[in-house]
């Protein structure tokens, strides 16, 4: 039985209008994403099945086109995980996002509740840097280098290209460890030592280096190793 023959308040987009997203499941949510079902299966029963083989809604954000076309499920093609993959992003952009307003770093929990949400569930590095101004207002940001984090790939020269294009007063450098480890590594300690004293040079201070994990952070300031 197709979902349009289904008692209206069974059906997911009118429960959703009915009772707003706390009124949901996740599958329904991913039912309402994926639109249609095919032959013998419903967008529910899609979503139901792609949630079994992946656990919950964080594991599938997690997870590539190609990983989920790997789990062989019938009816879901590469259209629908673009989609289904694009809303979750899209979610996962949105909790960043402050709209129009300033956004001022004033401490390194700041730059982890900003980031956090861009950066989680990301199975390889990710090096960042942050430029600010003088009252460490937000200007922008900029990816350095994906991938396992070495000394050798984030030079100074690029970084502080960056930061002067930018007209940037200062900067803070972000990354994440995807291993859960929030122990700085030997990289992290030269990357960052080497930035502190370029900067110095530029003028441009470094002025914290974050580390994200997917339960906390740790801020090279607040451990005086800048």
């Amino acid at each position: 039985m197709q979902i349009k023959e289904w008692p209206e308040g069974d059906r997911p987009r009118e429960k959703f209008l009915q009772k707003g997203s706390y009124g949901v499941t996740d599958a329904e949510l991913l039912a309402i994403i994926i639109s249609k079902g095919v032959k013998n299966k419903t967008a529910l029963d899609l979503a139901k099945e792609i949630l079994n083989k992946v656990g919950n809604l964080r594991r599938l954000n997690q997870k590539s086109v190609s990983e989920i076309e790997r789990l062989d499920i019938k009816g879901l093609g590469k259209v629908k995980i673009i989609s289904m993959l694009a809303a979750l992003d899209l979610g996962r952009r949105s909790l960043s996002k402050k709209n129009d307003e300033k956004i001022i770093f004033k401490n390194p929990k700041e730059i982890y509740d900003y980031y956090y949400p861009l950066i989680s569930g990301l199975k390889y590095e990710l090096f960042k840097v942050i430029a600010v101004d003088g009252r460490n207002v937000l200007i922008k940001d900029t990816t350095i280098s994906k991938g396992i984090l070495d000394a050798s790939l984030v030079h100074p020269r690029e970084v502080f290209k960056f930061a002067l294009n930018e007209n940037a007063s200062a900067i803070f450098l972000l990354h994440n460890h995807p291993s859960g480890i929030l122990k700085p590594s030997e990289d992290d300690l030269k990357i960052t030592e080497r930035l502190r004293s370029a900067g110095e040079l530029m003028g441009i201070r470094v002025i914290d280096h974050v580390i994200i994990t997917e339960k906390n952070y740790y801020s090279f300031s607040q451990h005086n190793l800048l």
